[in-house]
Formats: C-alpha cells, sequence, structure tokens
C-alpha cells in the first residue's frame, strides 16, 4: 500500500509549475533585458548585501559554470560590481550598484503582476497555503 495520493507524481507537478512560472516571469521580463535567474540572483544581494561568487552560488543552488555566466551578464549590464576582497585575492565581493538596485525594483513590479497572473483564480488563503507548503517543502526561508 502506497501513501501517495493519486494522480500525477508530485516532481512532475512541480516541475510542470516550474517552467509555466519561468516561462511566464522570462516573457515578462524580456523588455528589462533581465532573466529569471538574474532576478533571482538580485534578490539575494539584496536580501543578503555583498557576497562572493560561491556564496551566490550556494544561495540559488547554482553551479559554478553557470553562475560565472550569470555574474557576468549582470556585471557587463551594470547591475553588479566584482570588487577583490583584501584578505583573498582570489575571491571577489559581488555587489548590487545603484543601477542593479533601480533595475530590481522594476522586475520586482514584473514579479508581482507575473505572481498574480499566474496564481489568478486562487483565493488569498489559498495563495498563502501554496506559498507555505513549497517554503515547508524546499526549507527555502532565506528570503
Amino acid at each position: 500500500m502506497t501513501n501517495r495520493p493519486d494522480g500525477p507524481p508530485v516532481g512532475l507537478l512541480l516541475r510542470m509549475a516550474h517552467v509555466r512560472a519561468r516561462d511566464l516571469f522570462s516573457a515578462a521580463l524580456k523588455p528589462l533585458g533581465l532573466k529569471s535567474y538574474h532576478y533571482g540572483a538580485l534578490l539575494v544581494l539584496r536580501a543578503k548585501g555583498p557576497c562572493s561568487q560561491r556564496q551566490l552560488s550556494e544561495e540559488m543552488a547554482t553551479d559554478k559554470s553557470t553562475m560565472v555566466r550569470l555574474v557576468d551578464d549582470l556585471e557587463r549590464a551594470g547591475l553588479i560590481t566584482r570588487t577583490p576582497v583584501p584578505a583573498d585575492r582570489r575571491t571577489h565581493a559581488i555587489t548590487l550598484t545603484d543601477t542593479g538596485r533601480d533595475m530590481l525594483r522594476q522586475a520586482d513590479a514584473v514579479m508581482e503582476k507575473t505572481h498574480d497572473e499566474l496564481l489568478e483564480g486562487f483565493s488569498y488563503a489559498e495563495r498563502q497555503t501554496l506559498q507555505d507548503l513549497l517554503i515547508r517543502f524546499t526549507g527555502y526561508t532565506h528570503l
């Protein structure tokens, strides 16, 4: 006897939810020149303050090579700076610029609109329950 409810596996449903949210959000961010993972990095930097590329990668659960490209993109766009850490010449502190903070405010507005579109038809209580369950499921409470 299984303790799994009838219907599609939870992993598949989470994957499909991720794809739907990512695609909708990415399309909405396109006019700003951002992708959803750029937004995620900017959010982490706003919440945590300056951090190393390794710390940012860990916070976002992203591999090193993806993080290098992401940080390069953000630096090229003038949204972040990389400053050498005096105690460790191999490490750079990644910091939001004023332009990055402004861009993040614009992207926040896009996120709010996308959030409402994704959860259209859900009551406030259902939205809160979904968020609470996902936090419990992932253990992610950092932002």
